[in-house]
C-alpha cells in the first residue's frame, strides 16, 4: 500500500467519522426541555403510585411506573399482563412528546424512550410467558 493510499484512506475515515459524529451533535444539543404544561401531567401519571401499586389486583411495591422495572420477575409479569396496568402505560406512550426532554427526578430525561422501553420489555415478558403457557398445554395433552 502506498503512502498516498494510506493517507487518503485515513483522511476518508476521519471525514466519515466527523460527518457521522457531527450529524448527531446538533440534534442532541437542539433538544429542548418540555414546558411544565406538557411535563407536569406526564410526571403525575408516572408517579401515580396508588394506580401502579394496585393495578394488577395484588399489592405491588411500586410508587412510580419505573419502579415496576425493579419488581421480581413474577410480579413484573403480573404487572405487564394486567390491562389495568398496561392501559396507562400505553396511554403515556401516545402522550409523551419525542421532541423535548422532561425534567424528572432532577435531570432532563427522554421519558418517551424510557416508557417505550418499559412497554417493549413488558411485551417481551408477556410474549415469553404466553409461549411457555402454550408449550405447557401442548405437553399436557401430548403426554
Amino acid at each position: 500500500m502506498s503512502r498516498f493510499s494510506f493517507t487518503s484512506t485515513a483522511f476518508t475515515a476521519l471525514l466519515l467519522l466527523q460527518l457521522h459524529v457531527g450529524s448527531y451533535i446538533p440534534a442532541a444539543s437542539a433538544v429542548t426541555t418540555c414546558s411544565s404544561a406538557v411535563s407536569d401531567p406526564i410526571k403525575a401519571t408516572i408517579d401515580k403510585g396508588a394506580l401502579f401499586s394496585s393495578c394488577a389486583s395484588v399489592r405491588l411495591g411500586v410508587n412510580s411506573l419505573f419502579d415496576a422495572l425493579r419488581l421480581p420477575p413474577r410480579e413484573f409479569l403480573l404487572f405487564c399482563r394486567s390491562p389495568s396496568c398496561a392501559k396507562p402505560v400505553k396511554s403515556l406512550l401516545s402522550s409523551i412528546p419525542t421532541d423535548c426532554f422532561i425534567t424528572y427526578q432532577g435531570s432532563a430525561r427522554n421519558l418517551s424512550a424510557e416508557v417505550s422501553s418499559l412497554y417493549r420489555e413488558c411485551a417481551q415478558v408477556v410474549g415469553a410467558a404466553d409461549q411457555t403457557d402454550v408449550d405447557d398445554v401442548y405437553r399436557y395433552f401430548l403426554d
